[in-house]
């Protein structure tokens, strides 16, 4: 009966998942490829908006980039423009990709995140990326996964903005 108490209690509490959805005007948006030192994006959107979407019963975020707060003709976000894990404050996602060609092997790690502080948003995305020769078998996601973070950082981006 405890048990049953508890569940309850959890289900009336609802997610603590933070809801990212809105409309963001960008405060800053600068970045660097490869990584280094980052300058501001020629051409940044204005505005960011966000939605939240589910598939198979999983809510996600995605946003896109427009040039006013109607969101109309905005474009569709960038390789950080998604994210499928809520953490603390926010949401964050990692992907991973591989492909091989003969004995090359092309290994891709991205991590990002959209953390929300009160109106003030942050988005930070990185991706790293290798070409190694490692046997076919080997060249998998898993393999990228692994690497992670210790492969040559190809693109970082740093975006600050305020939800309207």
């Amino acid at each position: 009966m405890k048990l049953a108490w508890l569940l309850v209690i959890a289900a009336a509490c609802g997610s603590d998942d933070v809801d990212l959805t809105g409309t963001y005007m960008v405060t800053s948006d600068v970045g660097s490829s490869p990584c280094g030192t980052d300058a501001p994006i020629t051409g940044a959107p204005a505005y960011l908006v966000f939605q939240k979407m589910n598939l198979l019963g999983h809510d996600y975020y995605v946003f896109e980039g427009c040039p006013d707060a109607t969101g109309a003709n905005c474009a569709e976000g960038d390789a950080f423009a998604a994210f499928f894990e809520p953490v603390s404050s926010g949401w964050s996602n990692t992907e991973t990709e591989s492909s091989n060609a003969g004995t090359q092997c092309f290994l891709g790690y991205i991590a990002s995140s959209a953390l929300l502080h009160g109106t003030d948003l942050e988005i930070d995305g990185t991706e790293y990326q290798d070409m190694v020769c490692i046997p076919e078998a080997q060249c998998t996601t898993d393999e990228a996964g692994k690497r992670g973070k210790t492969m040559p950082c190809f693109q970082h981006e740093h975006i600050a903005a305020t939800k309207q």
